[in-house]
């Protein structure tokens, strides 16, 4: 199974955002956003709640759902940004 910040960090690239977007999305620093997407640090609830509504997705999703499947589900959820 995936972890977290490798799902966290594969979708971001798949969508092409960049880190300073992701964390200007949470309220914080690049640098802080970084440390979450090598697994220095863990997403708080609250971060998990706002990466999911950039993706479509759920909190469930995130963590049970493979990255395959992750992408899959959010562009059938309408969020076309994604190239597979």
């Amino acid at each position: 199974m995936e972890k977290l910040p490798d799902k966290i960090r594969t979708l971001r690239s798949v969508y092409g955002y960049s880190q300073e977007y992701l964390a200007f999305q949470l309220g914080i620093s690049q640098a802080a956003y970084s440390k979450k997407e090598t697994g220095q640090t863990q997403p708080s609830l609250i971060d998990l709640q706002q990466i999911v509504v950039v993706y479509g997705i759920s909190i469930a999703d995130l963590l049970q759902l493979s990255i395959s499947e992750l992408l899959q589900l959010s562009m059938a959820n309408g969020n076309k940004k994604a190239t597979t």
